[in-house]
């Protein structure tokens, strides 16, 4: 079968991480996959580089997308204030006028003269990129007889005053267009329900999302750890909780001065990192906190840590890095924001946190850190888990099912 799967994405992360681990363990050989993508999408290169299944990328190009509004624009100008000023309010003054029907057009000509037999839209959230719903609606027109899946990973955001009627219209046509919208957890997948469109929806449906097992072997931690240190992976957007962290590990300190914390992610913002790297200086804690950029090699970053700590404070649908280090047998304290609690539900392989409480998130980090038992054990019953629901295999099965059903 002829399956294509269309993307626009602006950032390089989780997004990819999916993508790349849904194409290397699709079950069907026989199956012709297909990844259109926006060719500034920043994330490409890694997708193109870690996709082992044979795949063929198509890179799509358009002038006005949301990824120039964003200064992502391989124009060297476009990330100049002024003229990012003009794009973002250009493109908000023409997305519905000319922009949508536009993207409808072309996009429907394209599917017609391809070959695929099959669509999933993967977008980040909902309503998220123009293009992406378009991309669904545009199928339906294009005269192929199969409905698309769309496929969304982050929460729902409602439509303002402004746009209300025009949204609508789009959230009706995709409906149209859609045998099922499937997100990566149940809370997120409720979400959709907030637009008026899906309030009584009976296509909606979650997956788990689903990694390559980073630890076939099965190496387990080695305790005690000779240079223990607390992992965070995340990019550096407030709402991931980096000042909250810093509060947190303030307090593990004064039990545990040993400890580092090392935190990795995707600046796509300078001003976001400064504002970190200026609260690591206010708190005093230049001596035991590492600020990086985005890492290719999570894998060898989670194994040799003592603790993976995600203190999300919004809009963490999933959060993929708990199962990566599920799988490594690395324990893990989260907040109890989004779907991180159903994620973890179960499993033994960490402590949930309240969200608003800095020390009840210092007191779970201190338990693990001062008895390698506890440590051990989470991380045992972590793999457990990660075998027993997210693996890739898992979860391609289940994409593979749902796009082919009848």
């Amino acid at each position: 079968m002829k399956i294509a799967f269309f993307t626009e994405n602006s950032y390089k992360g989780g997004l990819d991480t999916f993508l790349i681990n849904l194409i290397n363990a699709w079950p069907d050989a026989e199956d012709d996959l297909t990844l259109l993508c926006n060719a500034s999408h920043p994330g490409l290169h890694t997708i193109k580089n870690q996709t082992k299944r044979n795949i063929a990328i198509e890179e799509y190009s358009y002038f006005y997308t949301t990824s120039i509004a964003l200064g992502q624009s391989h124009l060297f100008f476009s990330k100049w204030k002024l003229i990012r000023a003009f794009f973002v309010l250009s493109y908000r003054l023409l997305e519905y006028f000319l922009l949508f029907p536009w993207y409808v057009l072309t996009l429907s000509i394209r599917f017609r003269n391809s070959h695929f037999e099959k669509l999933m839209v993967v977008n980040g959230g909902y309503p998220a990129s123009l293009l992406c719903r378009c991309a669904a609606i545009a199928w339906k027109l294009s005269g192929k007889k199969s409905a698309v899946i769309f496929n969304f990973h982050n929460y729902t955001a409602p439509s303002q005053w402004y746009n209300a009627y025009f949204e609508k219209f789009i959230d009706r046509e995709v409906d149209r267009a859609s045998s099922y919208f499937v997100s990566v957890t149940q809370h997120c997948l409720e979400s959709l329900r907030t637009r008026s469109t899906f309030k009584d929806s009976q296509k909606l449906r979650f997956i788990y999302n689903g990694i390559e097992d980073p630890n076939p072997e099965r190496h387990k931690p080695i305790y005690p750890r000779v240079n223990p240190y607390c992992l965070m992976l995340a990019t550096y957007e407030p709402r991931k909780g980096h000042f909250f962290l810093l509060h947190a590990f303030k307090k593990v300190i004064e039990i545990n001065p040993q400890v580092k914390l090392k935190v990795f992610g995707f600046s796509g913002k300078k001003h976001e990192k400064d504002r970190v790297e200026n609260e690591v200086k206010r708190l005093g804690l230049e001596k035991y906190v590492e600020l990086h950029g985005f890492h290719e090699d999570k894998v060898s970053l989670l194994a040799d840590a003592s603790i993976l700590v995600v203190p999300s404070q919004s809009e963490e649908s999933f959060g993929l890095t708990i199962i990566e280090a599920m799988a490594l047998g690395i324990p893990v304290v989260t907040t109890d924001v989004g779907g991180m609690p159903e994620v973890m539900a179960g499993s033994g392989a960490g402590k949930v946190c309240f969200a608003g409480n800095s020390s009840e998130f210092a007191d779970a980090m201190n338990l693990i850190l001062q008895n390698d038992d506890v440590a051990e054990e989470m991380g045992v019953r972590g793999r457990l888990t990660f075998e027993t629901k997210y693996t890739a295999n898992i979860m391609a099965m289940e994409y593979n099912n749902i796009i082919k059903e009848k």
